[in-house]
């Protein structure tokens, strides 16, 4: 469900991304970085939710604004319905769950081996 904070915002969003099935969203968190730095520019497109694969960025509503994460799969947990995000920063830290309505799109990058290494180290190794 989409919280009330800032749902005009949510709606032109999805609808931009359904109709141009483009969007451009400017990175302001560094909850991603080295991947995707704060201050840039990335395209957006509409997802197939049946498609999605971990790794994949996806963009989705939380919080009264926009996040873009790592998909990490479909929740699996007792009756809780939805989909999974890790970030780059803090992967060993799930995000609540996606509802399906919450996803925006997919951003169109693919993290190289670098960036699956630097996650894998953090999410064994770190503790920040």
């Amino acid at each position: 469900m989409v919280h009330k904070d800032n749902y005009s915002e949510f709606l032109a969003i999805k609808q931009e991304i359904q109709e141009k099935n483009i969007y451009f969203i400017k990175i302001v968190s560094d909850s991603m970085e080295p991947l995707l730095k704060v201050g840039s520019i990335y395209t957006v497109t509409p997802v197939n939710l049946n498609e999605l694969q971990q790794f994949d960025i996806i963009l989705f509503w939380q919080k009264g604004k926009p996040f873009a994460h790592f998909y990490w799969g479909k929740h699996r947990l007792g009756n809780v319905k939805g989909h999974m995000t890790r970030s780059l920063k803090y992967p060993s830290e799930v995000d609540p769950p996606i509802n399906d309505e919450n996803i925006l799109g997919k951003i169109s990058i693919k993290p190289g081996l670098r960036h699956k290494i630097i996650f894998l180290y953090r999410y064994y190794f770190s503790k920040v």
